[in-house]
């Protein structure tokens, strides 16, 4: 789950409803589900309650319980209260040719990096990365994921399976310098589910219905990349 504690990541424009608790919400009901459905499973949670995890932090829980796969929980925010709909993030550069990856999303990579200046020597950990400098952002994103080819696959999967509902808007999969994802050492996606700043969008966050369909599509994504997963290590003797 993405912020907690002292971040509450975005803000809905009423000031009732925070980022912070929405992806709490949406992770611990996932994590249920999984452990219930595949209880051969260890679901493990970079934090099961309001407190404030730096993302490298994040990442080390990750890496020290040996991982197979980094689901990052997010809920997007612009100015703009007409932008609506999820998206899957990998890290990585951008597919398109020509394209300056980060200029494209500068706002939305900003805004969720820009969580480690809350973090106590965040220059040492990320290696004198800084959040607003478009410049340390760019050279950022030309690192190599090892673990992309199915860092992609499982975007691709949540984006299909949240194209169903309830969401009215796939904004689809993309490549992106977050932070969060930089120091994993295993498969890793961040899903903006809807966006706080528009209102229809909200309505779903702040109903068990949408959070249900929202839990069930991430659910049968991660069963689709287990089947997958499991398969390709199936080998012959």
């Amino acid at each position: 789950p993405g912020h907690g504690g002292n971040d509450p990541g975005s803000v809905s424009k009423d000031k009732k409803t925070y980022e912070k608790n929405l992806t709490l919400t949406i992770s611990k009901r996932l994590a249920e589900k999984i452990r219930s459905s595949y209880p051969d499973v260890k679901v493990v949670l970079t934090r099961d309650k309001d407190v404030f995890v730096p993302l490298v932090d994040r990442a080390k829980k990750a890496n020290n319980v040996h991982a197979d796969l980094f689901i990052s929980i997010h809920i997007n925010s612009v100015k703009s209260t007409s932008a609506n709909g999820f998206s899957s993030h990998i890290l990585g550069q951008s597919s398109v040719q020509g394209r300056d990856l980060y200029q494209n999303n500068f706002n939305e990579c900003a805004r969720e990096n820009s969580v480690v200046l809350l973090e106590e020597d965040y220059s040492t950990n990320y290696q004198g990365f800084d959040p607003n400098n478009p410049e340390s952002s760019i050279l950022f994103s030309l690192m190599q994921n090892a673990h992309l080819e199915q860092s992609l696959n499982f975007a691709c999967m949540a984006s299909e399976k949240m194209s169903k509902g309830p969401f009215r808007t796939s904004r689809g999969v993309r490549q992106d310098p977050f932070l969060v994802l930089w120091k994993t050492t295993m498969p890793s996606v961040l899903v903006e589910c809807g966006f706080i700043s528009n209102s229809a969008d909200l309505q779903i966050l702040n109903s068990e219905k949408g959070v249900g369909e929202i839990v069930q599509s991430l659910f049968e994504a991660f069963a689709e990349f287990k089947q997958s997963y499991d398969s390709s290590l199936d080998v012959d003797s």
